[in-house]
């Protein structure tokens, strides 16, 4: 399982030569699939077209870059729009959750992902900084129905009986 927050500002390389291609500036999501479709690069030197890699080109998402198949794996934004290859895309960082209950569950702080199918398995969701501190983040798993909307996400009630802290905060050093 992969996290936003660990691919975001990875080197990207190329298999073919070793070439480094860019930097993992932003992941592009597609709420409709729930699935991650591609990296977003940094702009580098005099480029002002933005470029990506899509995931069905990446060969390892590894703790220290990216690996795709070949420097040609890189394209431009807008070309893989006009293809239809990212879906429709969308940004879920910083949106809040919501259960079916009406239960405010809190922020999105980062996704949890698998890097080779793009499917979305869970958010780091938080209360706020005080609550983060004490009780740390909490890890909501993204299974049954979910729906994703452009300023809330709303869960099934199973999603939120097996949510699961992440880190523990401070209140696992307390006891």
């Amino acid at each position: 399982m992969d996290r936003y927050s660990d691919v975001k500002g990875l080197p990207v390389i190329g298999a073919d030569n070793g070439r480094r291609l860019g930097i993992v500036k932003d992941i592009i999501f597609c709420p409709d699939s729930g699935e991650v479709r591609a990296f977003l690069l940094e702009r580098e030197g005099w480029r002002t077209k933005k470029r990506v890699v899509l995931l069905r080109d990446v060969l390892n998402i590894g703790r220290d870059a990216v690996v795709v198949g070949n420097s040609a794996c890189v394209t431009e934004q807008k070309k893989a729009e006009d293809e239809g290859k990212l879906g429709q895309k969308g940004n879920i960082m910083g949106l809040r959750v919501y259960s079916k209950a009406g239960e405010d569950l809190g922020i999105i702080e980062d996704i949890l992902f698998d890097g080779s199918s793009g499917h979305i398995e869970g958010v780091e969701i938080s209360d706020g900084l005080l609550q983060d501190l004490i009780k740390g983040r909490r890890v909501l798993p993204l299974f049954g129905k979910v729906e994703f909307g452009s300023e809330n996400i709303l869960v099934d009630r199973e999603a939120v009986d097996e949510i699961g802290n992440s880190s523990g905060g401070l209140s696992k050093y307390l006891k």
